[in-house]
């Protein structure tokens, strides 16, 4: 239950949030849609030295990006916190608690691009600011971006402290128990709004 709140903030984001940027493709420019179907924002926390998964299911993405203009390009994803999901209810409702995410105070969270970097042929680097329960940061998140089909598939990952966001209070603060790095990983499919 602590694992699974310290995981699913980080997730959130960024991600949470972060992961939808990464539906660039080649020198094409202009507004991309997500496959919810196909895309997942996910994380993962530490428990007693334990590997704790889980997703976030109802998150929302406006998405600007041009591999070729990356200095307009621009993502903005909303999280809503009380959609984590570890696959245990118990866990999941304590999430949503004062000590992890405090949902009723702080019931989503946002990440915003302010900088995008080219890493390689496929690669790229996110910056991003990252809001969770009240407390902004700053994030990189490296990426890739492959064609799928009809589209791309973004993916990358990034490992945060969730004490940075105030996430895990009390006797989760220390770390001794849920671990403090949580790893926030995207793989998201996205096609390219046509141009009218």
């Amino acid at each position: 239950m602590t694992i699974a709140s310290i995981t699913r903030l980080m997730s959130a984001a960024g991600a949470m949030a972060l992961g939808l940027v990464l539906f660039a493709h080649g020198a094409m420019a202009g507004q991309w849609v997500v496959d919810k179907d196909e895309s997942t924002l996910g994380f993962e926390a530490t428990v007693f030295g334990s590997t704790v998964p889980g997703t976030f299911a109802d998150w929302d993405a406006e998405i600007s990006f041009d591999a070729e203009a990356l200095a307009t390009s621009n993502v903005s994803v909303t999280i809503d916190m009380k959609s984590a999901d570890t696959g245990d209810g118990t866990r999941d409702s304590s999430l949503k608690g004062d000590e992890w995410f405090a949902t009723d105070e702080f019931p989503k969270s946002v990440l915003k691009s302010t900088a995008f970097r080219r890493t390689g042929d496929q690669s790229f680097e996110m910056d991003a600011d990252l809001t969770m329960r009240g407390t902004n940061n700053k994030i990189t998140l490296p990426f890739t971006l492959k064609d799928d089909g009809d589209g791309v598939r973004a993916e990358g990952s990034v490992t945060v402290d969730r004490t940075d966001y105030g996430i895990g209070q009390g006797d989760f603060v220390s770390g001794s128990t849920v671990g403090l790095d949580v790893t926030i990983s995207i793989s998201v499919a996205a096609t390219q709004v046509p141009a009218e």
